[in-house]
């Protein structure tokens, strides 16, 4: 048994998800929080971390591998010629190791911010402001730690990571 890629339609990876699943597929699709606006609105969405991709363990030597292609919401697995191309091993299993039981990756984790990275703050009172991350807070947080310069200060806050975004 191996993780292969699936590519699926535009905005159908959920959908994708749950005909493989009712297959028999064991699937895994990688999710993040991301922050949305809208009339004034904020609001917390989760979107894929890789979209129109998720990944399905599949054993080749199983006849129902190729079903996988005439799936709704799948447009392949990726492959080179006319077998599908495996993901190196322990890449998948580090990313649901890294994600909660709900499949949700902390950004903080995909090592996306390191100590002395400039960030821009996307929500909140101090959106818009240029910071330098201090701290990716411990794992399962999805916190970062932030220092802006406000009034001349250093002044620090600990943000979820979907609300800043790295420059």
């Amino acid at each position: 048994m191996r993780w292969y890629v699936v590519q699926t339609q535009s905005r159908a990876e959920e959908r994708a998800l749950w005909h493989l699943q009712n297959q028999g597929f064991r699937c895994f699709l990688p999710r993040f929080r991301k922050l949305t606006r809208h009339a004034r609105r904020s609001r917390s969405v989760l979107e894929p971390l890789f979209p129109r991709y998720l990944f399905a363990q599949i054993d080749l030597n199983a006849a129902a591998w190729r079903s996988i292609n005439g799936t709704r919401g799948v447009v392949a697995l990726l492959a080179n010629g006319p077998k599908p191309v495996p993901v190196p091993e322990g890449m998948v299993e580090r990313l649901i190791a890294d994600s909660d039981e709900a499949g949700i990756t902390p950004l903080s984790t995909l090592g996306v911010f390191w100590r002395g990275r400039k960030v821009k703050i996307t929500s909140g009172v101090f959106r818009d402001q240029l910071g330098e991350v201090e701290a990716v807070l411990a794992k399962g947080r999805d916190r970062v730690a932030v220092l802006l310069n406000l009034l001349g200060a250093p002044a620090r806050l600990q943000l979820p990571s979907y609300a800043i975004q790295a420059i």
